[in-house]
Parts: C-alpha cells; structure tokens; sequence
C-alpha cells in the first residue's frame, strides 16, 4: 500500500496505525493518551491529521493507513484544532507550571529546585541550578528586593519563605571553595563582544553572553574590576571577597578583562567595532555630549536606543543599564543585562531579535478557601527561621537546612517534561479562551505511595488505568464518576498506596502531565503514614 506523510512517499507491506507510518519517515505526531506498549485509547485527540485524498481527519493513535491517502501533520486547519484541544484541556487544569516564586522572579530563577537541593544537602547541586539562570549571584542576593518572596504563597498562611538568603547561602558557600564552580557554556560560536563597563550590568551581560558560547571582553575604565560596587557599597555590605569570588567565576568561563582602558581616548567605539562582532554599553550613567563624541544619537533623555532590543543608532553595538535609564535595583539591572545579552545572542546568529521568550506557563490564580491548608500540609509548620545579623553573616549551613523545609512545593513537578506544557506552548494554546466562572478545587494525595497525585492535573487519557491493568496491580486505577465529573482514581476506593503497589514507577512515566509524579517522601518500608485530612 502507497501513501504519503508530508509529503514523504512511503509504502507499506503491512498495516499500521499513522502514527506508526509517521515515524518510518521520520514524521513526529504529538500524542499523549497513548503509549508504546499499551492499546491505544482516543481521548486526547491531539494526533489528529488531515487526509487532503479525501478531506477527512483521523486520529493518527488509532487509525489504520489507507492506499492513497496524503497525510498533513501540520496544515493550519490541523494546528488550529489542536489549540483547540489543547485550550479545552487548559479549561479544567488546576496547578502552577512553575510556583508563583518563580514566575515572579525577575530574572527565572528556578527556586523551589534550588531550596529542594539545599534541603537534602545536595549543594553541588543546587549552585548549579542558581547559576543556570542567575549571574554573579553572591552579590546579587546582598541586594535583591526579592519579589520571589512576596509570591511565595507562604507569606498567606505566615510568613515566605527566606529564598533572597537561601540562595546567598549557596552562592557564598560555592565561593568559599577552593574551586567554584564554573557553570558549563553552548558550543563556542567564534564570536567576540566588547563590553564596555564592569559594573553590574557588564559583568552580568559578560556572563550570559559567555554562557551563550560567545567570547566577551570587558574594558573598564579604573584599575579594578567592579563599577560602581566598589565606590557604593561597604565592606560589610559588600565584602570584597564575595566580588573577588564571582569575577573569578566569570575568569573561569574564559571572559577577558582589560582596565584602565577610557573609550575616546584609549581606544574608540569605531575600533571596537572593527575589532569585535558586537559591542555592548554598559558603562553607567553617562553625559551625552560623552555619548555623541562616540558617534552615537541621543534624545533629550538620553541615549537613543530601541527600548525592545537596546540597539543603538549604531549596527551592532547596544546598550543596557543605566546607560540607557539610572535603574536604582541591583536586580533590575541583572534582568535587563539578561535581556540584552539575549538581544546580543540573537542578532549574532542572525535570526530575529525578539529578547527572551519564555516557555506556556499555568497559573491556578488566587487560592480557594482552604487550599493554603493543603500546600501547608505538606511543609514544616516552623516559622521563618531568623538569625541574628542575618543581613550581615548569612546564613549558617543548619539554618538554612531548617528554613527549606518550610517550602510548601508549589511547583509542578512533571514542569519539565509535562505534554500538556510543551505542546501548549508550540501551539500557542491560551489558558483562559475557554475559562469557566469557577475552577475546581485544587487536591493534593499523598498517602506514602510511591507516587503523589493531583486529580486536577488530569486529562483523563486513561494510561494509568491501561498500565495498572496490564502489569497486575489488585486495585489499580479506574475511572470513578459519570459524565463531566468522571476522574481517574483507585479502585474500589483504596488507598493511593494500594492502587500503586507494584507500577509507581510505570505508572509515573506514562502519565503525560504531572497529575502522577514521583513522591519524594515515599517509606516503602511500612504504610504506618497517616495523612492529614487536606491530603485526602
């Protein structure tokens, strides 16, 4: 039998679902109620394609190939039914993507990871997770206005949680060490970037362009490296270890830095141009009668530049920080050098400059009465944990430890790999286009299974109930309900633990959303647990 797949001629001795065809010639369908192994189920509809032979669409998961059929995978029609899809699915989903912490952080830090990792004394670990998003760190949290913690849904039942301190914690530590750790950086492009200041948004613009596999050099114009957080900030505001610390970080990715180097009188913008692929203004607040002696274009209020990109009235050289608006916040200026070292990355690989861009991201909204209750549940009820000076010393390893255990887990767990999300966010699907008045309330089980549950979370595709019947479990999962009120859950009304005595791990793998993930604190040795009644 012939038939084509976007455009790809294949024929077949045999028959086979589309979505098998597909994956002869390399064609990937989206699917996320089946699953290799197991029969598949149609509920998701996400695999649909069009027939253009015959103008009908089949589900690719479970229709058979027919001769002569010319299959489209991707046609407008084909994409705009599986936003619709997607988006109906979105109408019922009830979680965060990532916690409100996160989302709120203005650079994207990965919070609640970095607290887990410090929690189980995975340090290592956790200072990779910081530096991932974060650049010089260690001077960053000092100053931080930390909206991460005026997210934190803690702060409604008591108090956030210190995430500003917990993070400094890790990032101080790591600098105490003979060998800081250097975060690993993209393939090497080749490319070269001047920058021209050493203050904050230099050395973080230097940071994430080397991070990007670019080469930059920083000219400052004094002796030593730092800007304005030499002249601003004393030694107990700012030890000059912590900036000694994060600039050898910075050496260890291969940035170079050259001192004493004025622009207009030791070299020129013209040279640097000539000499580097790009060129990036970071060198505070300045004059612009300075700024036109250079040859770029200034307003009344300054440089004139692109506020989307930073770019200049000259190719190739861009601007950020103070240079362009006084940005009195430390973290602002984090924020916007992120933001112009993507610009930056983005016009050297010659594609549109769009800035950064982040990933679908769900949002359960305003909590319900007595879901702040459910979150606490699973957290230490101590109050925040507050040293003395802790503004000055930090703080100590077991302080920390303690305070991350007041993390209530906001965050999906599955965020990372969750169908649901990246498919959402390759599509395009909108949260609210089909939003009804009241959302569920949100649930949380965790009956020291081996998996944690979030009913809200699920799709219905029945993997669970498919993989539990196949591999023996007694009780499993079934649907429970009619209609629109039918759910996933356990048979015959048993525990989560009953339900996934043998396939946890099975099970955990198949589910296409984070509805079942891995539970962290499962004590297979005994079922002696006894849960509160918010995780009924």
């Amino acid at each position: 039998m012939k038939l084509t797949i976007d455009n790809h001629e294949l024929e077949l001795d045999e028959p086979m679902t589309i979505y098998h065809a597909a994956q002869k010639v390399g064609v990937d369908i989206p699917v996320m109620c089946y699953k290799e192994g197991y029969d598949y189920f149609t509920s998701c509809m996400i695999c649909e394609v069009k027939d253009k032979a015959t103008g009908q669409v089949h589900p690719a998961c479970s229709a058979s190939v027919t001769e002569g059929m010319e299959i489209d995978t991707q046609c407008e029609e084909i994409r705009e039914r599986r936003k619709a899809t997607l988006e109906l699915l979105l109408s019922e989903h009830i979680g965060d993507c990532e916690a409100p912490c996160q989302r709120l952080c203005a650079i994207h830090s990965e919070v609640p990871r970095m607290i887990r990792e410090i929690k189980d004394n995975q340090m290592d670990d956790a200072i990779a997770t910081i530096r991932k998003d974060m650049a010089i760190p260690a001077i960053l949290e000092r100053f931080c206005n930390a909206p991460c913690e005026k997210g934190c849904r803690r702060g409604a039942h008591d108090e956030p949680v210190a995430i500003r301190h917990l993070s400094r914690h890790a990032a101080e530590w790591d600098l105490k060490r003979d060998n800081p750790y250097i975060p690993p950086t993209k393939d090497a492009t080749g490319k070269k970037v001047a920058i021209v200041g050493s203050g904050v948004t230099g050395l973080a613009a230097a940071y994430y362009l080397a991070l990007a596999g670019h080469s930059p050099t920083v000219f400052e114009q004094n002796e030593k490296v730092g800007g304005r957080l030499l002249t601003e900030y004393d030694e107990n505001q700012l030890p000059r270890w912590v900036l000694e610390g994060e600039v050898k970080v910075l050496f260890g990715l291969g940035i170079e830095f050259k001192t004493d180097v004025r622009i207009g009188e030791d070299t020129t913008l013209n040279q640097l141009q000539e000499e580097f692929d790009a060129v990036c203004l970071a060198c505070g607040q300045t004059e612009n009668t300075t700024l036109e002696s250079w040859g770029l274009e200034v307003t009344d209020k300054g440089l004139k530049a692109n506020p989307k990109t930073g770019l200049t009235s000259i190719e190739n050289v861009f601007a950020g920080g103070s240079v362009l608006k006084p940005q009195p916040a430390m973290l602002k200026l984090v924020q916007g050098a992120k933001g112009i070292a993507e610009c930056i990355n983005q016009s050297l690989h010659g594609v549109p400059i769009t800035g950064i861009v982040e990933m679908y991201n769900h949002m359960m909204g305003r909590l319900q009465e007595g879901e702040i209750d459910i979150f606490v549940s699973g957290a230490s009820p101590i109050p925040q944990v507050k040293p003395e000076n802790l503004e000055i010393n930090g703080f100590e390893k077991n302080e920390a430890e303690e305070e991350t255990t007041r993390c209530m887990h906001c965050d999906c767990r599955a965020k990372d790999h969750c169908d649901l999300r990246i498919y959402s966010d390759e599509y395009g699907a909108k949260q609210a286009e089909f939003k009804g008045e009241t959302r569920a309330k949100h649930e949380h089980i965790n009956q020291n299974a081996g998996a944690v549950y979030e009913p809200g979370k699920c799709i219905k595709c029945g993997l669970c109930v498919r993989v539990t019947q196949d591999e023996g479990e007694e009780f499993g999962f079934t649907f429970v309900g009619r209609g629109f009120d039918v759910k996933a859950g356990v048979s015959l009304n048993q525990t989560l633990d009953r339900g996934l005595e043998k396939v946890a791990e099975k099970v955990i793998e198949a589910c296409p959303t984070g509805a079942l993930e891995e539970n962290e604190k499962y004590e297979p040795a005994g079922r002696q647990f006894k849960s509160s009644p918010q995780n009924q």
